[in-house]
């Protein structure tokens, strides 16, 4: 059940490991259109944007082993009667064309490259955890549009992709394959998923989520709130909560710092000046704390 991000304790979080299609780039959109050119084109056949998102969702999550793109393909061929009948080469066909169309309008999520910037700032390591495979990344790293924001293999410290795993989402096994990698456990690492399936993936892992919101995903809606942790509707509301805490953190340190320097001082001056000259500590500690910073 979704909680409060305000509830999110960064402190207890390392790893923090995102989803690509949906969840760090809007891409959903461009897969429906890429799939409904192909089927009007090799059948003849007019499909909406829902019933194709609707048909590969459903594959792709009871679907998780073998070259699971090539498989559904091979279903599209069978269901629409396509007029290509090889799923390999349709899958290529398929990815050229996902290829012309998304050079003009794929982009970041809002807010997302200033998140990773700022995570990396405050020392948390960054994993990319995709079903996408190896060339799709190159694609998307050489991407003009993209790229005026900033690198993904720049951005990342570790990336996992489909040729890196047996198994797909829903399955844990990408997530389960951060922790080996890193030797940690599931409580240090924070996911954010657009997905049912990756929600689900991710808390199968043991792993707290954060669902990102994309309206492709809105028929699985009421399920992804049952699953995931925490909800946003953009990754500013993380970084405001980053800001937040990070200043929290600086004053508990500078009263924490002030606290022992006013007990230093105290320990300094003669007991009765300990005693009965409060001010005088107060003005030590103050004087000690000025010198502290400016070094």
């Amino acid at each position: 059940m979704v909680k409060k991000l305000s509830n999110l304790n960064m402190n207890k979080k390392k790893y923090i490991i995102f989803d690509l299609d949906g969840t760090l780039i809007d891409s959903i959109g461009i897969w429906n259109l890429t799939d409904v050119t192909i089927i009007k084109k090799f059948s003849g056949k007019d499909v909406s944007f829902d019933e194709i998102q609707n048909e590969r969702d459903e594959f792709l999550h009871n679907n998780t082993s073998g070259e699971i793109y090539v498989e559904y393909c091979n279903f599209l061929i069978k269901k629409y009667g396509l007029s290509i009948k090889d799923g390999r080469q349709l899958s290529k066909l398929r990815r050229e064309l996902y290829e012309e169309i998304y050079e003009n309008e794929i982009e970041f999520k809002s807010n997302v490259v200033d998140l990773l910037r700022k995570l990396k700032e405050l020392g948390y390591t960054l994993v990319l955890a995709t079903m996408s495979s190896e060339k799709q990344i190159d694609i998307y790293a050489k991407s003009p549009k993209l790229i005026k924001e900033g690198n993904i293999k720049e951005l990342f410290d570790l990336i996992t992709t489909k040729e890196t795993v047996q198994l797909k989402k829903p399955d844990p096994e990408i997530y389960n394959n951060v922790t080996k990698y890193f030797g940690t456990t599931p409580d240090r690492c924070l996911v954010f998923e657009d997905s049912y399936s990756g929600v689900l993936a991710s808390k199968r892992a043991g792993m707290d989520v954060v669902n990102v919101y994309d309206k492709y995903s809105d028929k699985d809606r009421e399920r992804i709130n049952e699953m995931a942790d925490y909800s946003i509707i953009d990754y500013q509301e993380v970084i405001d909560l980053l800001n937040k805490k990070n200043k929290k953190n600086k004053s508990n340190s500078f009263e924490a710092d002030y606290s022992k320097m006013s007990a230093l001082a105290a320990s300094t001056l003669p007991r009765q000046d300990r005693d009965y000259d409060k001010s005088k500590t107060l003005v030590n500690a103050s004087l000690l704390l000025s010198k502290k910073s400016n070094k």
